[in-house]
């Protein structure tokens, strides 16, 4: 996910809505505080606005940190589809694979937020519908980028369920970075994406 800046370090911008200025400040307040210790008095400093203004875009913390999820993973989504539009099938795999290693660090609040509402999804069947509608979409473009590397241009279930491991591995990834900061990530990453290629370019 290419984000141009990270959401830990972009601040407000002339012009930019409330809206908007709420949603990036409850990334930079729930990656600072965790998500327990984020409240809405918090965010709405961050974002330098009245507490108020929160109520009126949002229903509740919840309902923004939902929407701030659902806006960096259309960005997500957005980023994929235009690097599946611009690469040849045959190199799409791994122009993907690299493509997730260059932009780790601009993913870092975005996986602390995903990852704490994940944590509370486990007993809120409600955070966990509204997050799998996120997963199921990318999931989706993933078993493309499977397929591609597989060498196949139609979408099987091995592609579905190479397109699950993937973004299974790649979040219990950047939970043990997060967790524990000296994790060798792109390291370790690398060596589980060659796994998988080699794996494809056997026959099915």
């Amino acid at each position: 996910m290419a984000y141009r800046a990270s959401m830990a370090t972009r601040k407000t911008t002339p012009g930019q809505s409330t809206r908007d200025k709420l949603i990036d400040a409850a990334f930079r307040a729930v990656a600072r505080d965790g998500l327990a210790d984020t409240n809405v008095k918090s965010i709405a400093a961050e974002a330098g606005v009245n507490p108020g203004l929160l109520h009126y875009h949002f229903a509740s913390k919840d309902a923004l940190l939902h929407a701030a999820v659902e806006s960096a993973t259309a960005r997500y989504m957005a980023e994929m589809d235009a690097l599946m539009a611009a690469t040849p099938r045959s190199e799409l795999f791994d122009a993907y694979m690299d493509f997730a290693a260059r932009t780790l660090e601009a993913n870092r609040d975005l996986f602390r937020v995903r990852l704490a509402l994940g944590v509370r999804a486990m007993n809120d069947s409600e955070i966990a519908a509204r997050l799998e509608v996120a997963n199921e979409a990318i999931r989706g473009r993933l078993a493309i980028i499977c397929a591609a590397g597989a060498g196949r241009s139609e979408v099987d279930d091995r592609d579905r369920l190479r397109a699950r491991t993937t973004k299974a591995a790649f979040e219990g990834l950047m939970l043990s970075w997060l967790t524990y900061p000296d994790f060798p990530m792109r390291e370790a990453l690398a060596e589980w994406a060659a796994g998988l290629r080699a794996g494809m370019r056997k026959p099915d």
